[in-house]
């Protein structure tokens, strides 16, 4: 039976302040302290999740997963300009709930809301054959602020005809 035809037990929505401790600690036991060496990690630092473009998966009172977003712009030098995008991750759902189709619906409500708030792009760090089913490519002419494969740097744009370039600056 497809995923689309099958009823769902969970709910996606908003991310709550009151979730925070939660989805840390989720987080924490799916990545571990590894996490915290990461060049992902260099953009949410010192930044705060965008509240209305992040997501949680829940069954009753328990927290399935969770998606979150990050306000970055990227700025181009040569045009010095400053295309305001977000940075998608970590997306991470409890280990026993994996393979539910729960990833899936928090990427598309994610993506949905920050292109319905009229953001452009949505950038994040992540496996290539994940991602592509939802229509994110290799992003080029970009740079974090720290080493990154360049193969798992990837990039969905609201609309075909966009390109942005240059150095991924977090906000603060």
């Amino acid at each position: 039976m497809a995923l689309d035809a099958m009823t769902l037990d969970f709910t996606i929505g908003l991310e709550t302040p009151d979730l925070n401790d939660r989805i840390v600690e989720l987080t924490d036991r799916a990545f571990g302290p590894g996490r915290f060496v990461k060049t992902a990690e260099r953009l949410r630092e010192d930044s705060h999740v965008i509240q209305d473009l992040s997501f949680v998966a829940m069954q009753g009172e328990r927290l399935l997963g969770s998606v979150r977003m990050w306000p970055i712009f990227i700025h181009d030098f040569d045009a010095n300009t400053y295309e305001p995008l977000v940075f998608l991750g970590p997306i991470v759902v409890e280990e026993d709930q994996r393979g539910r189709g729960i990833g899936r619906h928090l990427i598309g409500a994610c993506v949905d809301a920050a292109f319905a708030k009229g953001l452009r792009a949505v950038l994040l760090v992540g496996s290539q054959s994940y991602f592509k089913p939802f229509g994110f490519d290799k992003a080029t002419n970009m740079t974090l602020p720290g080493p990154v494969d360049p193969n798992r740097l990837l990039i969905r744009y609201s609309q075909p005809d966009l390109a942005f370039a240059g150095q991924v600056v977090k906000v603060i």
